[in-house]
């Protein structure tokens, strides 16, 4: 049964943060796709972190685990799961294990669009892309298997470029959100992904933050400051953040924080207490205690490990 939010009127003042925006490479303007392969043994590529921009974006497993982010849900993907990225959503993912990889396969909508007005574009292709139609971010490995094939397929068409490789590249693209559909469809209680899918229900009310975090995680910030960016009142924030993300606010912002640590450690150089304060930690030693908590390693090991 739905009940009415809980949560206070938006304030006045209240105004959209700025977002994490980037700026995708896509080499062909008038074929707009770029495949990336993210793998954790790569300094350069070995994460995707918390951004948005225009285009759609699939995301599939191939190696180990990573943790997936797709608007406020986080959710452990092991090898053979996907997730899909609907335009203008915040998402991330970071490997979780050794020899962890991933394909990134980002395209614009005009993969997508039939300017004939058939059936595809109107039942299902406009509502996607106004957000009147949301698919699941997140498929296991099992339901995903069709998926993960149409998608692969497109890659390998894609990097080889052999003539034609267009026609069977988007026909993958929309094989594999036809499937979608069908899984989103039989599981009415996942929560749906799409471009307003961070707009509705208890989602909408910390997206505000989880946009501003994305770009000043660095930055000290409490409960009350939170929940004024989301207009809402400290108790509230307290419950629907949890209930969004599935964790607290201060374990959501170490993670942020971690993660950032990862791609300065990474890069080699650095001392440690340097990357604590670059992240947000005055503390050295309290930076080192979380990120052993997350990571297993201390973070001086983890250095010497990735460079």
């Amino acid at each position: 049964m739905k009940t009415a939010p809980l949560h206070d009127p938006p304030a006045a003042d209240c105004k959209p943060e700025a977002r994490r925006r980037e700026h995708t490479e896509i080499p062909d303007r008038t074929f707009p796709l770029n495949v990336f392969r993210i793998r954790e043994s790569d300094p350069n590529m070995f994460c995707i972190p918390p951004h948005w921009h225009e285009h759609l974006e699939w995301i599939v497993v191939t190696r180990g685990r990573f943790s997936v982010q797709v608007g406020a849900s986080l959710r452990e993907l092991p090898a053979g799961g996907c997730a899909l990225v609907n335009a203008a959503q915040l998402h991330a993912a970071f490997p979780l294990e050794h020899g962890s990889e991933l394909q990134a396969l980002v395209f614009g909508e005009a993969l997508l669009r039939n300017h004939a007005l058939d059936h595809t574009e109107t039942r299902y292709i406009r509502p996607l892309l106004e957000g009147r139609l949301r698919l699941r971010a997140f498929y296991e490995p099992g339901e995903a298997e069709a998926i993960r094939r149409h998608l692969l397929a497109a890659v390998s068409e894609y990097r080889a470029g052999e003539p034609g490789f267009e026609l069977l590249v988007k026909a993958s693209l929309l094989s594999a959100l036809g499937l979608a559909l069908r899984i989103s469809d039989r599981s009415p209680a996942e929560k749906p992904s799409g471009r307003r899918s961070a707009e509705t229900g208890t989602d909408s009310v910390v997206y505000p933050l989880l946009l501003h975090l994305s770009e000043h995680f660095r930055e000290p910030i409490g409960v009350r400051e939170a929940a004024r960016l989301c207009c809402v009142t400290p108790t509230y924030f307290c419950h629907v953040f949890k209930r969004s993300t599935g964790r607290t606010l201060t374990e959501y912002v170490n993670m942020l924080r971690i993660q950032e640590a990862e791609v300065l450690l990474r890069g080699g150089g650095r001392p440690v207490q340097e990357i604590a304060q670059a992240v947000g930690y005055a503390d050295a030693g309290y930076f080192a205690r979380v990120f052993r908590k997350f990571k297993g390693v201390s973070p001086g090991r983890y250095g010497r490990r990735g460079s």
